[in-house]
């Protein structure tokens, strides 16, 4: 599997994980994700829970949103969710962060 990581991640996960519970929420398949997840935090210090699209609302076009409100021990004000798909925090718009994709761009 070949996949590109954002420059920083690691520095941006271990700063974040400081102050936040960091989890990941992604329309990704779970054995796809887990994988990638599993490269990025291989000792599992900074992911403190992961969901998956089995987690996510399908549209009828095919979309996944993430709806937030699965998370039942946080409250949604204290929650963001930052994505490259505006389809993904549709039901919570307020909470959604969006980014631009990556792809290789060591300046990122």
């Amino acid at each position: 599997m070949t996949i590109n990581l954002r420059p920083h991640i690691q520095s941006c996960l271990e700063a974040c994980s400081a102050r936040f519970q960091i989890g990941v929420f992604t329309a990704s398949a779970q054995d796809y994700a887990d994988q990638v997840i599993d490269l990025i935090d291989p000792t599992h210090e900074f992911i403190q829970f992961r969901l998956y699209r089995q987690h996510c609302v399908q549209t009828h076009d095919g979309h996944y949103i993430k709806d937030l409100r699965v998370i039942r021990n946080r409250q949604l004000t204290d929650m963001l969710l930052v994505d490259n798909s505006v389809h993904s925090f549709g039901l919570q718009l307020d909470n959604g962060v969006p980014i631009i994709p990556f792809f290789d761009d060591e300046s990122d």
